[in-house]
This record gives structure tokens, C-alpha cells and sequence, in this order.
């Protein structure tokens, strides 16, 4: 993981703060996957990069795989805040869901990375020797980290 090439562009929405501020629970893994499409877009913006992206989510259950779906296309017709959706088409070519067993790199990075970056999140101070090997992989422009969005 530390010597191949890859940026990290992750989410993560902790769940008590955002229930005091926002109420129940929505579809936070919708909202996770808007704030990923937006820095994946600033990200490749910073590189100057025109690349057409395929996304790949590993599979939940019917129920969910189709509120994500569902939420990729909202977020893909309307845009968000901070990105149209214009820019997002440009780059956003395809959505797919996978199944574990398929064996995908990417999403093997993902299942790798998930855990470390939220213990890190949650205690930033612990011993976490595989977020300092993924640290260096997380998506920043000058001096900040937009690859580790942490929400609210």
C-alpha cells in the first residue's frame, strides 16, 4: 500500500454531532458519496486531469445499492453546493456496484483503508501505524488535507 500509486479521497460522518445538529439520521452513506465527488472533482482540478472516472461501490444489499444509485444520479443531474452539474458529468462517467469476491483493487484499498482512517478519526492521538502508512495517500493541496472530509 505504501509503495503503489493512489490518492485517497474519503468521508466520514460522525454520527453523535451529527445527530444533534441535523436530527435523525438521512442517507449518510448518500451524503458521504456527494462529499467524495466533490473533492475527487477538486483533486483532479488540482492536477489538471481530464480523466473519465468509473465508480465502483461494493455491494450492501438491494435496498441500499439502490438509494446509493438512486442518490449518485440526484447528485449527478443536480450537482451540489460547491460543484455543478456539468463539471460533475465531465468526469463522473459510470457507476457500478461489485461484489467482494470480484476482487477489485480499489476497492481492496477501500476495505484497507476504512478502518484506519476512522480510528484515526476518532482518536487522533491512538497508535495507529496504518494511517501513517495511508497518510501520505490522502488527497492534499496546500498543507490541508481535502481527502479526509469530516462531517459535521
Amino acid at each position: 500500500m505504501k509503495e503503489s500509486n493512489y490518492t485517497i479521497v474519503s468521508c466520514s460522518i460522525l454520527k453523535e454531532p451529527y445527530i444533534r445538529k441535523y436530527g435523525r439520521f438521512g442517507d449518510v452513506y448518500g451524503l458521504s458519496l456527494s462529499f467524495i465527488i466533490e473533492r475527487t472533482i477538486f483533486f483532479l482540478d488540482s492536477q489538471n486531469d481530464s480523466t473519465e472516472l468509473c465508480t465502483y461501490a461494493e455491494k450492501r444489499g438491494k435496498k441500499e445499492d439502490t438509494a446509493l444509485l438512486r442518490f449518485y444520479n440526484e447528485v449527478i443531474d443536480r450537482g451540489t453546493y460547491f460543484v455543478s452539474s456539468t463539471r460533475i458529468k465531465s468526469y463522473f462517467k459510470s457507476f457500478e456496484f461489485m461484489d467482494k469476491q470480484d476482487n477489485i483493487a480499489g476497492l481492496q484499498i477501500s476495505d484497507l483503508s476504512a478502518y484506519p482512517i476512522t480510528k484515526y478519526v476518532l482518536d487522533k492521538h491512538s497508535v495507529n501505524y496504518a494511517f501513517d502508512i495511508l497518510e501520505s495517500k490522502i488527497y492534499t493541496q496546500g498543507g490541508k488535507r481535502h481527502g479526509l472530509k469530516i462531517f459535521p
